[in-house]
């Protein structure tokens, strides 16, 4: 069986204990570690006053810093590449051959470490201009202004037509290996909420199966948004101001009738509609 290197933090013990009077074969018993080891600790100790290992003990790397370096700089230049694609690099440039773990370790070395590349919307040119154009148009608003502002969102939830993957293992022979199944809909499977944030305090969370519509998105303001404008009165002398995305349900011609119907009025063209 292959010896295992004792720890800084062991080392040290060692001298603490050795320094209080204690034997060696007391201290070999007491962590459970050969006299011989502790005999070499102490005298290396006592010639080198350190228990640090000496630099250029161990197995060389196959890789020189220049090769590391010219790792981290395909990293760099493309950070969509995987490890996979590195060491395809590292055999085809060096003609060495290393594992995923050796190319992982020399990019931790250089402070480079995996990350899930984080979801945001594709947006056009003329979306980009029209935020920006909205955002030059309120940048002048007080805490005021948008204390008048009831701000809404939903989010929906799949449940069963989820589009992560469940990994299993079975044994190769087993008969049954194929009946374990991950179950899907062709329609429904989520759940959604909607809500609302105003200054006054938050709204209450409101449940609906499958994905948002125009018909529940109208049902969901007639039941609630009422609500949210009473907290409002009669403290707010101005206009109090609905805010919604551009999510479908939105800006539906179903949903702009029931906006004209109710005299609700969009706010410079935007998501923010008034009453």
């Amino acid at each position: 069986m292959e010896r295992k290197a004792v720890d800084i933090t062991t080392k040290r013990t060692i001298i603490l204990l050795r320094a209080s009077g204690m034997s060696q074969h007391e201290i070999s018993r007491k962590l459970n570690i050969s006299r011989n080891c502790i005999y070499q600790n102490i005298n290396k100790f006592n010639k080198l006053h350190t228990v640090a290992t000496k630099s250029g003990t161990g197995r060389r790397s196959k890789l020189t810093d220049r090769q590391k370096r010219a790792i981290k700089l395909q990293q760099v230049r493309d950070d969509t590449l995987s490890l996979n694609d590195l060491i395809r690099y590292v055999q085809t440039s060096f003609n060495i051959t290393v594992s995923r773990r050796t190319v992982s370790r020399i990019l931790n070395e250089f402070d480079m470490f995996s990350y899930v590349a984080s979801r945001k919307p594709r947006i056009n040119h003329r979306q980009r201009y029209s935020r920006l154009q909205w955002c030059y148009q309120h940048s002048s608003w007080a805490e005021n202004d948008w204390s008048n502002v009831i701000f809404t969102d939903e989010s929906n939830f799949e449940i069963l037509n989820r589009k992560n993957r469940i990994y299993i293992r079975r044994f190769r022979n087993d008969l049954k290996r194929f009946e374990r199944s991950q179950p899907r809909v062709h329609k429904g499977g989520g759940d959604g909420i909607w809500s609302y944030l105003t200054c006054h305090g938050l709204g209450p969370i409101v449940f609906y199966d499958g994905s948002l519509n125009s018909d529940k998105y109208i049902d969901i303001l007639d039941q609630h948004s009422p609500t949210a404008y009473e907290k409002f009165l009669p403290q707010s002398p101005r206009k109090i101001l609905l805010q919604q995305d551009n999510a479908r349900p939105h800006v539906s011609i179903k949903t702009r009738k029931y906006f004209k119907k109710k005299r609700l009025i969009p706010f410079h063209g935007q998501q923010i509609v008034q009453t």
